[in-house]
């Protein structure tokens, strides 16, 4: 489980913050100060936010935090009132790790994806809520929208993950709210990690068995001195003693005679791409006798008529699980196509995605954001004898594959 303390900042203090403004909680302690506290304590990362453009103040503090990441080596995320393409650009370019978007990931889906697309595994949105509704602006508008509604959107825009924060915890009791966050991380594949609910050492503990959710964001706590970071590594590392087996990662090291399986991201309605997607396995697999791949609308008992999206994409999730690597062909992506999910999952689970084209300019958009999710481009040439074709990625991809998977 991963921990993320937290440093709110506002004036160039450390503050905790309220869910109305003028009741924020200051701390007799500066934001290097904490940063150094946390950095001590063995974090792995540390989320930096800043108050006073959260909440659209004419004086920000974004040179405080520019001067943190550039005092420490521990990887920074960075939140709070990031509106703009250019905002994230240069967040990243003065060394942040990642950056959480939140009210501009609800009102302009194009530019999440497209700040997920230039920055893969970088983007972090904040999802916060009252009374099942999703806020924004500083927590001060509701929407109309229900979590549950648009956290699938989000997954397959590229993001590398959810902090969901309800901002009820802050009038007492946050049962519900750690309710809702286990009930929306059941809903993505992406990681899922809760906000404000770890007052004590008892809630991480709590929170280690709770399956789904990934991590979880503090701030108050640490703040106060009610529960120490490093009780809170020591608690959030635990082996857990659950008694079944050890199960082998996809990350396992393959030689050549271990074999690679592969994942084919190529759905299509079309009868003849179909054909040529089954033609070109059977080159690749008769080329390469260690390598097996899967094309799930081929080989999966999939009946979209009767299935629903969420039966559908549990059948994705459990072959892409199965899969060391990702393979998908980005010609004629069809707008009914899973492959945005595919990309998205993949990338979540640390699979190495190739891309197959024979595009080398990529004007289509669509196309071009799917190329982007990808760690490696394969090129081939077009032509009437698709053989020819089907040979030229199957020596690409097996010269590839295989160095790749005995590096990991």
């Amino acid at each position: 489980m991963l921990i993320i303390p937290e440093i709110q900042i506002q004036r160039g203090k450390v503050i905790t913050r309220s869910a109305s403004e003028g009741n924020d909680t200051v701390h007799d302690i500066s934001p290097l100060d904490a940063l150094q506290k946390f950095t001590d304590a063995g974090t792995s990362i540390i989320q930096i936010v800043d108050i006073d453009a959260a909440r659209s103040m004419e004086a920000n503090n974004e040179a405080l935090i520019k001067q943190m990441i550039s005092e420490t080596d521990t990887p920074v995320q960075v939140s709070g009132g990031i509106r703009t393409l250019s905002q994230i650009n240069d967040w990243f370019e003065s060394g942040a790790a990642r950056v959480v978007l939140g009210t501009i990931a609800i009102t302009d889906a194009s530019l999440v994806i497209e700040a997920a697309n230039r920055h893969p595994g970088g983007i972090i949105v904040h999802l916060v809520t009252r009374d099942g509704y999703v806020m924004i602006d500083g927590w001060e508008t509701q929407t109309a929208f229900k979590p549950e509604d648009i956290i699938r959107e989000l997954q397959v825009s590229g993001i590398a993950g959810i902090i969901h924060k309800a901002t009820e915890v802050m009038d007492g009791d946050f049962l519900e709210e750690l309710a809702l966050t286990e009930q929306l991380s059941h809903d993505v594949s992406i990681p899922v990690y809760s906000s404000g609910t770890a007052l004590t050492l008892d809630d991480i503990s709590r929170l280690r068995y709770l399956p789904n959710i990934n991590g979880t964001v503090i701030s108050h706590a640490l703040m106060t001195g009610d529960i120490l970071l490093e009780d809170v590594l020591r608690i959030a590392a635990q082996k857990d003693t659950s008694p079944e087996p050890e199960t082998i990662t996809p990350n396992v090291k393959m030689g050549m005679q271990q074999g690679i399986r592969a994942y084919l991201a190529a759905y299509n309605t079309s009868q003849a791409s179909r054909v040529w997607n089954l033609a070109l396995r059977e080159t690749i697999t008769d080329d390469n006798p260690y390598m097996e791949i899967s094309i799930p609308q081929v080989d999966l008992e999939i009946d979209e008529s009767s299935m629903t999206p969420r039966q559908i994409q549990e059948c994705y999730q459990v072959e892409l699980d199965k899969s060391d690597i990702v393979i998908v062909i980005l010609d004629g992506i069809e707008v009914e196509a899973w492959t945005g999910f595919e990309c998205g999952y993949a990338r979540a689970k640390g699979k190495y995605i190739y891309g197959i084209t024979a595009d080398y300019d990529m004007a289509d958009s669509t196309q071009k954001r799917h190329a982007s999710m990808c760690d490696e481009l394969i090129f081939y040439t077009p032509g009437d004898d698709f053989n020819i074709s089907h040979s030229e990625i199957s020596h690409a991809l097996a010269s590839r594959a295989m160095v790749q998977n005995q590096e990991i």
